[in-house]
Parts: structure tokens; C-alpha cells; sequence
């Protein structure tokens, strides 16, 4: 029976009530732990963990503490391959932007900055590098936290969740086949390598959405988020379905000026599809759910959501379709419809923080190395739209009249908008995301991890460094150099990054195989002056809240309890604090002997159901 001075209330930890009362699992199973935090759960607080997810707080400590009290609760969920189905994802995505994708990206632009030209590597390196940072990072990315987090917000399981791990060889498979593809056209056998990649992707891409799609309909609980990540999931598809044609087109151009005209004249939409419409909109969706629920910021308005939603698909549609036409028609006018995707993209930008109140004070409660990365990442996304926006005025402005060339557009201006919208807002909010999510679902406490100040340095410098110095390419050949630089300083901070959220799915995995009992050690034990604080709390995790009672409050932190409670002793705590020892100790084991009479019951009474049903 619970004690009743002692009722699980919202400022505990989780790994605190599971220890004490094991049964608080499977609600909190119910309402989407499923696997987050390793054997005894993440380090965050019932209040905290009730606004992620979605339930009212008195609705999830009720269902709690009659838990504890030992009410029926139902059956605790099976365990299943989407309890931890992040993992797999997030690695490939690390091992993907560590090679093919960022890595390889540096080294195009280190050779492009010797060159002191962009023609100075060849163009399929930087076709294969580009798909793999979308296709393999960013999308890889995407997969994983959706499948892992999209479930427990709508507090149902995943559905089909070996078809959702299918798709992660299919996807790295394809990524494989078209990086080949790429370096070997225009030699055969190139063309069926890209359209062999093309399909797998694909059928990666689809099968992935069919699954959310059964998952959203077997939770039947709508969301404001929901579709946008519909409408990104349409916009992952399309780039996927064009992906082998957009292949065809660029490595099967017959001559230079064919290849020229068709990068010119399709290339620009199709990237746009691929940031704007897949990433982009769904980093915009997941922010509706994440930023007010993990951070708590501020609820957008219904109506700026749904605002958002219609002008960016919107925008983006109008957008693609003026550009196709006018690269068709030869019309340039054209030109002036597709300027409204970045003035309607800015828009958003600029009031997406005002709406979160992002950058106002957050409580000392709230903070943690993420949110540095994802108030940068919409500091970025402004930045961002800002040069895409501005890009006619430029061209026709600035540019054309300083370098008197014959074409009034600037490659290195749309590059540097580009990078600062790929680097700066969408990896670095990839990079905030994980740095909250990874600790949390590995049970490691994220205001205990390392704070990731130099990853966070490294990406702002080197994309301010990038897309700075390749606006300057256009009039300062020497800015090159500086350019080519710049690469590594963002890799350097990826594998800083990457490096952490390993470790943090290692101990996550740790935890697992060595899932701690909940129930006392074995072996005899005495309580006394010289027993450590720790072995107390290991055993009779509910005395915790007697040496609160008594004043020991740096126990109420986590870290201190599995730190400096192992090498202090009662008799040098109570010295410390002056409190009576005698006191301290009449009351805890008046607790450990009360808890052991009611273990040494509930075992005699599994003993005689046992042997009655023998």
C-alpha cells in the first residue's frame, strides 16, 4: 500500500517513480516512454514529461499514483524494435554527412578554393555530395525522429515497425548506387545505377510514409502539426520520384550546352523542393509540436499556423511551376512570380520567432545545450530568406553592373543562400534537436551533458565564413581561399557532435543490458553511521524524501545522488548538515524495516499462489 505522505507528484523524476513503484511504467508506457531512457527513464519530471507528450498533468498523476497504490492498470505494452528505433537512423545519418555528404563537401570546396574557380571540381561530385546530405542526412534525420518521436506524441505504438527499419537499407542502398552513378558517368553501366537508386529510394520514401500515415490513423488524434508533416512527406516523395529523372537529365546531357541549360533550368526547383518543401516544412511542423512542449515557449495562434501552412506550400508550388515556365517560355517575367516563394518564405521566417517568443528569457528549468543551436537555426532561416528574397535586386543592382557580365544572376549569391539555409538553419536545428533527444531517450540527464559550445562555434563560424566569402568570390578572387577553408570547420564541428550523441546511444544501450533490479540487493545489509547515502537510496529509492525532510538538499539533484551520495556516509552527512544522526537513523529504518516487512508478504503470498496452482 503507498505510503500517503509520500505521493508521486510533478516535480519527480521519472527514474525516481519507476525505481519506487515499477507498476508507474506502463502508464507512462501508454503515453509514449516506450523505451526512452534506458531501463529506469529519461532524466526529466513528471510535469515535464506530461507536457511533451501531450496529457494533462492531473490526468497522468492520477493514473499514476493509482498505479503505485496497485490498481489495474492493464497490460504493459510488448517490447518492440520502435522502442529504439531512432538509433539506427541516426547513426546512418552520422555516417552518411561524416563521408559522402559534409566531409565530402569540404573537400570540394578546399579544391574549388585552390582552383580559385567553381568549375574546379567536377560537376557530379558535387550532384552525389549535395544528395547525400539531403537524401542521407537530413532525410535519414527526419525518418528517425519521426518514427521514434511522431508515436509517442499521439501516445499510440508504432505501426508496422520492421517496414519502417526496411526502409533504412533501402534508402542507404540507393544513396550507394547513384554516389557510383555519379562517378562513373558518363561511363556505363551509370544510367541503370541512377535508376536503380532512384527506385529504392523510392519505395524507402513510400513505404516510410505509409507507415506514419497508419500510425497518425490508428492514434485518431489530430494535431495542428499534422499537416505539415503531411504536406513534407508529399514534397519527400516528389523529390524522390524526380530524383532519377533529374539524374538522366544532368549526367545524360549529350553536350556542355545541354548539361549548362538544363542545371539552369531545373536544378533551382528541384533543390527548392527538396529544402523548402521537405525540410522546411517539416522542421516548421515538428517545431509546432517540439519548441512550446519541450521548451515552453509560447503556442503559435491557429490562425499563423494555418497561415504558414498555405502561404509556404503555396508559395512553393507557384514558385516552382514560374520557374520551370520561364527556363520553358525563354519569358523572364515569369522570373517576378517566383520572387513571391522568397518574399513569402521571409515572411515566415520573420515572424516564426515572434510567435514562440523564442529569444525572450526561458527559466533556468527550461534551458539546455539544445536551444542555443535552435534559436542560431532560426536566426539562420532568416539570414536565409533574406538573400533569397533579395536576389533579383542584387543581380540586377549590384552585381551586373560591377561585373558586367552577360547574365544577370550571381551563382555564388544563390550558393551562399543555399548554405546558409542547408548549414545554418537546417543542420544546425538538426543538430539542436538531437542534442535534447539523444540524451533523453539514452537516460542520460541533457543538463548534465557536455554543453557542445565548440560544435555550436565551429558550424556559425565556418557557414558565416562561407557564405560571406562566396558573395565575395564575384569580385575578390583571394576570398577563394578563405572559402575553401571554411568547409572543415563545420566538419570538425559535425564529428564533435556526432561523437556525443554515440556516446549517449552507448550508454543507452549500456543501461539496457545492464538493466538495474528495482527491488533490494541481495545479500545481508545493516544500516548504520558509516552506511554511504547511496546504498540507502539504492535499496529504499522512497527514502529519498527523508533526507529532504531532514535538510539534504543537495540530494534533490540527480547527479549529486549518483555522484558524491556514493562516497559520503550518514555519519558525515549529519556532521555536515547538523542534523541528530540518532534521529536520521530511527527514521529510516523505521522506513527500510516497513518495506521489508511488506516485500517479505508479497513474496510469501506469490509463494502460496504458486504452489496452490501446482
Amino acid at each position: 500500500m503507498q505510503d500517503e505522505a509520500l505521493p508521486i507528484t510533478a516535480e519527480m523524476m521519472l527514474p525516481d517513480v519507476l525505481r519506487r513503484y515499477p507498476a508507474a511504467r506502463r502508464v507512462l508506457d501508454r503515453y509514449g516512454l516506450r523505451g526512452c531512457g534506458g531501463p529506469q527513464g529519461p532524466q526529466e519530471s513528471v510535469r515535464w514529461f506530461a507536457r511533451l507528450h501531450g496529457v494533462p498533468l492531473e490526468q497522468l498523476l492520477a493514473e499514476l499514483n493509482a498505479a503505485a497504490r496497485g490498481e489495474a492498470i492493464g497490460p504493459a505494452p510488448e517490447r518492440s524494435i520502435a522502442d529504439t528505433i531512432y538509433r539506427p537512423y541516426f547513426l546512418a545519418g552520422i555516417l552518411t554527412v561524416l563521408t559522402l555528404g559534409c566531409t565530402w563537401g569540404a573537400v570540394n570546396l578546399w579544391m574549388i578554393g585552390q582552383g580559385r574557380r567553381f568549375g574546379a571540381v567536377d560537376y557530379s561530385w558535387i550532384l552525389a555530395h549535395g544528395h547525400a546530405m539531403v537524401f542521407g542526412f537530413v532525410g535519414l534525420f527526419i525518418l528517425g525522429f519521426a518514427f521514434q518521436a511522431f508515436p509517442r506524441f499521439k501516445h499510440v505504438s508504432l505501426e508496422h515497425p520492421r517496414m519502417a527499419i526496411v526502409a533504412l537499407p533501402l534508402m542507404l542502398a540507393g544513396i550507394a548506387l547513384q554516389t557510383v552513378g555519379h562517378l562513373l558517368a558518363p561511363c556505363a553501366p551509370y544510367l541503370f545505377l541512377g535508376m536503380l537508386a532512384g527506385l529504392l529510394q523510392v519505395a524507402a520514401v513510400a513505404l516510410s510514409g505509409w507507415v506514419l500515415v497508419r500510425t497518425f490513423r490508428t492514434a485518431r488524434k489530430p494535431e495542428p502539426y499534422d499537416a505539415f508533416v503531411l504536406s513534407a512527406w508529399l514534397w519527400f516523395l516528389a523529390a524522390a520520384v524526380l530524383n532519377p529523372v533529374i539524374f538522366w537529365l544532368f549526367e545524360g546531357a549529350p553536350t556542355r550546352e545541354q548539361f549548362l541549360w538544363r542545371v539552369a533550368s531545373f536544378n533551382i526547383p528541384y533543390r527548392d523542393i527538396q529544402l523548402l518543401g521537405t525540410a522546411g516544412i517539416m522542421i516548421l511542423g515538428v517545431s509546432l509540436r517540439f519548441l512550446p512542449h519541450a521548451y515552453g515557449l509560447r503556442e503559435p495562434s491557429s490562425r499563423w499556423r494555418r497561415l504558414v501552412l498555405w502561404a509556404a506550400n503555396g508559395a512553393l508550388v507557384c514558385g516552382i511551376a514560374a520557374f520551370v515556365l520561364s527556363a520553358l517560355t525563354g519569358n523572364r517575367r515569369w522570373l517576378g512570380a517566383y520572387q513571391l516563394t522568397g518574399l513569402t518564405w521571409l515572411a515566415i521566417a520573420l515572424s516564426a520567432p515572434r510567435q514562440y517568443r523564442l529569444f525572450a528569457s526561458v527559466h533556468p528549468s527550461e534551458r539546455d545545450r539544445g536551444l542555443k543551436f535552435i534559436r542560431a537555426a532560426y536566426s539562420w532561416f532568416i539570414v536565409a530568406t533574406a538573400l533569397l528574397a533579395v536576389t533579383p535586386a542584387y543581380n540586377l543592382l549590384v552585381y551586373q553592373p560591377a561585373v558586367g557580365g552577360p547574365s544577370p544572376f550571381s551563382h555564388a549569391f544563390f550558393g551562399a543562400y543555399r548554405h546558409a539555409l542547408t548549414v545554418g538553419f537546417i543542420t544546425m536545428m538538426i543538430v539542436g534537436v538531437s542534442s535534447k533527444v539523444a540524451p533523453t531517450l539514452s537516460g542520460v540527464d541533457v543538463r548534465a551533458a557536455a554543453s557542445l559550445w565548440p560544435t555550436f562555434v565551429l558550424l556559425n563560424l565556418g557557414n558565416a565564413l562561407r557564405v560571406t566569402t562566396e558573395i565575395a568570390t564575384d569580385y575578390l578572387p583571394g576570398a577563394f581561399r578563405i572559402m575553401g577553408v571554411s568547409g572543415f570547420l563545420e566538419v570538425t564541428g559535425l564529428t564533435l557532435w556526432a561523437a556525443d550523441v554515440i556516446r549517449c546511444v552507448r550508454v543507452g544501450k549500456s543501461l539496457e543490458r545492464t538493466a538495474l533490479s528495482a527491488g533490494p540487493a541481495s545479500g545481508s545489509w545493516e544500516l548504520g553511521p558509516q552506511t554511504k547515502i547511496a546504498e540507502v537510496l539504492e535499496r529504499y529509492p522512497e527514502s529519498l524524501q527523508v533526507f529532504l525532510r531532514h535538510g539534504f538538499a543537495p540530494l534533490s539533484n540527480p547527479v549529486l545522488r549518483r555522484t558524491m551520495a556514493r562516497a559520503v556516509t550518514l555519519e558525515q552527512a549529519c556532521r555536515r548538515e547538523g542534523v541528530p544522526l540518532e534521529t536520521l537513523l530511527a527514521e529510516l529504518r523505521k522506513l527500510t524495516s516497513g518495506r521489508q516487512a511488506e516485500r517479505e508478504l508479497i513474496q510469501i503470498s506469490s509463494s502460496e499462489k504458486a504452489h496452490a496452482g501446482g
